[in-house]
């Protein structure tokens, strides 16, 4: 089977109901938010199923509370030839003096400051501000760093036909970060117009078309593993 890259945002928390940017503040996830990823692993995480912990090669987990929060209910249990590891570059896109605003906060602090007089504020664009904000090209270089490792031990594997025991990979990270991710996967810019939605607990799928590295691709669906090794 090609080898995946499973991406899950972390649950719901105190801020995610309100919509406002969490980036370093560390909230731990809502009852229901804990509630709900428990609940949705029943349907994502088996044998067959999204995140199939027989294949899984390598977790990779942002250091933020609520993405470990999110990693040891998806898996309570993590296999032993699995290697996890807390990895800073995986953090939600640095907010700086955006940090627990809302957009629309947002939007009437750049309009205090004199800013978008001649196009809306896009992040994907404009990037963060102040202390701690990052622009999209210094979030696109960590994503590139971690999707180059990846990339070179799964593109290892295919070449040598390990692919059939273990080679996925899982990043529990926040929304800003894999949808960033999703597009550098697909070796877009980040300011490309690909609008994408990865609700708290939600969990994607990226992989390869044709078994080929060079072909990077985001799974829109896919059969059994089972059947696909027939």
């Amino acid at each position: 089977m090609t080898p995946r890259v499973i991406i899950a945002r972390h649950g719901e928390t105190a801020w995610t109901l309100t919509g406002a940017h969490t980036s370093i503040t560390d909230l731990p996830l809502t009852a229901r938010g804990r509630r709900s990823i428990t609940s949705s692993a029943l349907h994502t995480v088996g044998t067959n199923l999204a995140i199939d912990p027989s294949r899984l090669a390598h977790i990779i987990v942002s250091p933020r509370l609520r993405a470990q929060e999110t990693l040891s209910l998806l898996l309570p249990s993590q296999p032993a030839h699995t290697k996890t590891t807390t990895d800073d570059r995986v953090r939600e896109w640095g907010y700086g003096d955006y940090e627990g605003l809302t957009p629309a906060q947002i939007r009437a602090l750049r309009k205090e400051q004199g800013l978008d007089t001649q196009r809306p504020f896009d992040i994907w664009r404009d990037g963060t501000t102040g202390v701690g904000g990052e622009s999209p090209e210094e979030l696109k270089v960590r994503i590139d760093m971690v999707i180059e490792e990846i990339r070179e031990v799964q593109g290892s594997a295919m070449k040598s036909g390990e692919t059939r025991t273990r080679a996925d990979v899982l990043v529990v990270s926040h929304g800003h970060f894999l949808r960033a991710f999703a597009k550098r996967w697909l070796g877009y810019e980040l300011c490309t117009p690909l609008v994408m939605v990865l609700d708290p607990g939600g969990v994607g799928v990226l992989s390869y078309a044709h078994d080929n590295v060079e072909e990077p691709a985001f799974v829109l669906g896919g059969r059994g593993v089972e059947e696909l090794d027939v």
